[in-house]
């Protein structure tokens, strides 16, 4: 996102003015990994990389009324908000924010900070689904009522672009808006499982869909924790190219042991689309590593990828290890 360094400042003196008319959190992440990698990965050399400083600052103003903004650096030179957003936030019950907010979509996208996330990268069917940290512009609305949890949210949407993973926006480009939003049902305090929904015209001409469709599940105990994401799009193009789709699942889990936390994943993603370049990917990724917690703000992740893709033999297996803190 090109947002001014003007901007970022003017949300910075708001978040740090705001405390006078109510009360204010604030809070921050930072993150850096070292990643090395086989003759055909993405780093053939070991390399420090993904340096990453958040700040957050949420509250209430008046009781009813809130707001949040985050603001994140990548690297040294380059910042840009992930939320910033005033709301009507009356009861658990029902709650409406406006402004920039992280599109609640499966339950990946609005807790993948490296101090919320088991995994070091993103996950496979994700990562080729919807831009990192997928923001839009708009209205939100949720709440959360007995077993029951919804999100609808109603913005600019999603632009076209080379894939899926790169279509992010902040200025409409047509006269659509992207519409979507999850269900959630928990059972207990363990078990937590919802259906998302995106749908949008993509193009500058306004006539093509994107739709986006997803399913979530959680399982969380004192000692294990497992997740997973199915998810799916179809992508309208023009005659006479055929509907592009990508479809995918991915596992992660956890076993909290004190301070050691072995983790493991599958994940998997088919995605083609013969109007952008020819796209056929057939992909899967085997992970292992561990989280070692040394203390409430601060940990440390390892882990090993061994990843495939149909027809090819590469050498792109790939480590990296994730320094980081949150406070």
């Amino acid at each position: 996102m090109n947002t001014s360094r003007t901007a970022i400042a003017a949300a910075l003196l708001v978040a740090l003015a705001i405390p006078a008319l109510g009360q204010v959190k604030y809070g921050g992440y930072m993150a850096v990994e070292y990643i090395d990698g086989e003759a055909d990965s993405s780093y053939t050399v070991g390399k420090v990389d993904n340096l990453l400083a958040g700040f957050l600052a949420n509250g209430l103003l008046k009781e009813k009324y809130g707001f949040a903004i985050e603001v994140r650096a990548r690297g040294i030179s380059t910042f840009d908000l992930v939320q910033a957003w005033a709301g009507f936030l009356p009861s658990k019950g029902f709650t409406a924010r406006a402004g920039l907010f992280l599109v609640p979509f499966g339950t990946w996208n609005r807790a993948s900070r490296p101090h919320e996330s088991l995994l070091v990268r993103t996950p496979l069917n994700l990562e080729f689904l919807y831009p990192p940290y997928w923001r839009d512009l708009g209205l939100l609305i949720e709440g959360e009522t007995g077993v029951l949890s919804y999100a609808g949210f109603i913005g600019n949407g999603l632009a076209e672009a080379d894939t899926l993973g790169s279509g992010q926006q902040f200025t409409d480009n047509n006269s659509d808006k992207g519409k979507g939003g999850r269900l959630g049902l928990s059972f207990g305090r363990a078990i937590r499982a919802g259906v998302s929904y995106y749908v949008g015209k993509y193009d500058d001409t306004n006539m093509y869909d994107l739709t986006l469709e997803g399913a979530d599940l959680s399982w969380v105990t004192s000692r294990w924790e497992v997740h997973g994401e199915y998810t799916k799009a179809f992508v309208e193009n023009p005659q006479p190219y055929e509907r592009g789709t990508s479809e995918g699942y991915s596992i992660w889990m956890v076993m909290n042991y004190k301070s050691f936390q072995p983790i493991g994943s599958f994940q998997t993603v088919k995605y083609q689309d013969s109007y952008r370049g020819g796209i056929d990917l057939d992909q899967s990724r085997w992970t292992a590593g561990f989280r070692y917690v040394l203390s409430s703000t601060f940990f440390l992740k390892f882990e090993y990828d061994w990843n495939s893709e149909e027809g090819t033999a590469l050498n792109n297996d790939q480590f990296q290890v994730q320094l980081g803190l949150s406070f």
